[in-house]
């Protein structure tokens, strides 16, 4: 017996020295990287997520595949996020949609911004930008306003999604206002710009990349800005704060998130290969092309801020009224 057990004893020391150095053959990452993007391809996300890629996978010695997988204002993507297993190797383009709007309209959101991701990294703060139908009377947006008063709930307002920040920001314009739009929901930008243009939606607001080319282009007409200042590209546009909104006038920002319980280790390097490719001068180019601007950050720091923003909109909300439908 004593023999049987020395050779057993043995044997599993034996399949441990050998499995050791397969496993130490195998370092993080030994495969790709699926970056999930929660709206459509060719979204104001999907411009960032596809930007980085580009950069991260070279840093981390592997490709990044952006993965678009839309619906519920972004929500179905982050909860795949969340659902993921925490090697590393899914990651998620995150945004206040999916981390604080979405969560404080959608009661049944099936995760915890809290609790149920890796904060990494803020990669950018964007402004957002008001636009109508070319062959819309409105030409201000003292005009639109007065044309909601007069004709409650007849002019159509696209919204990226029920839940989404620009549906819960323009409610809360609404409410400010005290006016009434009939908000349509759409998947993603791309769909709601094409009925923009063609006269099937009168007004939407949205992430400035999705529709600068197209206001650049005299196909639609801004009306308003949200930031805190003019925008270089769009100097006589005025913002929602120039115009009493000061509320929903800041710039909105996307991030870098996983599955909760990442290894620090992993967590580190993705951090420093996302400031690297932040620090890209072609990335920072196209950053600012949209009026855009890199905002790289610390875990504690991205994390402080969404929480922060969670809670002031689940106050907005509550003070406008805001439901899931």
């Amino acid at each position: 017996m004593t023999t049987r057990r020395h050779f057993l004893q043995a044997s599993a020391l034996a399949g441990a020295a050998t499995a050791w150095p397969a496993f130490a053959e195998s370092p993080w990452p030994n495969r790709p990287l699926s970056l999930i993007d929660p709206f459509t391809a060719g979204s104001n996300t999907d411009y960032f997520s596809r930007l980085l890629s580009e950069r991260l996978g070279p840093s981390l010695g592997t490709q990044v595949i952006v993965e678009n997988k839309p619906g519920a204002g972004g929500i179905l993507g982050a909860e795949f996020v969340a659902r993921a297993k925490p090697d590393g190797y899914t990651l998620g383009m995150a945004s206040v949609s999916t981390l604080c709007a979405g969560p404080a309209v959608h009661a049944g959101v099936r995760y915890d911004p809290a609790r149920d991701f890796t904060y990494i990294t803020k990669l950018v703060t964007l402004p957002s930008v008001t636009v109508v139908n070319n062959r819309f009377a409105a030409r201000t947006f003292k005009d639109l306003i007065a044309m909601a008063k007069a004709q409650p709930g007849r002019i159509t307002f696209g919204v990226p999604g029920i839940g989404s920040a620009g549906h819960v920001l323009a409610e809360y314009m609404m409410h400010i206002a005290d006016v009434q739009f009939l908000v349509v929901p759409y998947k993603g930008s791309g769909p709601m710009l094409t009925d923009l243009i063609a006269g099937q939606l009168d007004v939407m607001s949205d992430n400035i990349p999705s529709v600068l080319p197209q206001v650049q282009g005299g196909t639609v007409r801004p009306i308003a800005v949200r930031d805190m200042k003019r925008l270089s590209v769009l100097p006589d546009v005025p913002t929602y704060a120039e115009m009493g909104f000061v509320s929903v006038s800041q710039p909105l920002w996307f991030g870098l998130v996983g599955p909760a319980k990442m290894p620090d280790a992993v967590v580190n390097r993705i951090r420093a290969a996302s400031h690297k490719a932040l620090a890209d001068p072609g990335f920072v180019a196209k950053t600012l092309a949209m009026s855009a601007a890199v905002s790289p950050s610390s875990s504690k720091e991205f994390a402080a801020d969404a929480t922060a923003l969670y809670a002031k909109l689940r106050e907005v909300v509550k003070i406008a009224g805001i439901k899931a439908e």
